[in-house]
């Protein structure tokens, strides 16, 4: 599917820009954001079809994705979170949140791709 609104929360330059480059390059319209605050904002604004949530924002990702996992904020194909690969306690949270998946950083730009075409099939 082509064209799905996605916001990134990250706050790492090195991690978001790859990111927003590959999906661009396969239609996607990416907005990004670095700080909890501009997440709050932006999602209201532009109503994402799926969120892509760093845990270690300028305050705990998970947080907020507790607080908007069960209200009308959470985008209709839910939220992928970004963790370092040995943060397993995050990892456990983010699956316990409800997370739709979990993506370990350094992110592979071709399998989030897939995965974000995957989510996006099912609206």
């Amino acid at each position: 599917m082509v064209g799905t609104r996605i916001l990134l929360a990250e706050d790492e330059v090195v991690v978001a820009r790859p990111l927003i480059v590959a999906l661009r390059g396969r239609g996607h319209d990416v907005r990004w954001v670095r700080a909890i605050r501009e997440l709050r904002t932006e999602l209201a604004a532009f109503s994402p079809q799926l969120l892509l949530l760093d845990v270690t924002l300028d305050t705990d990702g998970l947080e907020f994705l507790q607080a908007i996992r069960f209200t009308a904020d959470c985008p209709p194909a839910g939220v992928v979170v970004l963790a370092d690969p040995g943060d397993t306690a995050s990892r456990d949270r983010a699956h316990q949140l409800g997370a739709v998946a979990v993506v370990s950083k350094p992110v592979d730009e071709a399998q989030l791709a897939a995965l974000v075409e995957e989510l996006v099939g099912f609206l």
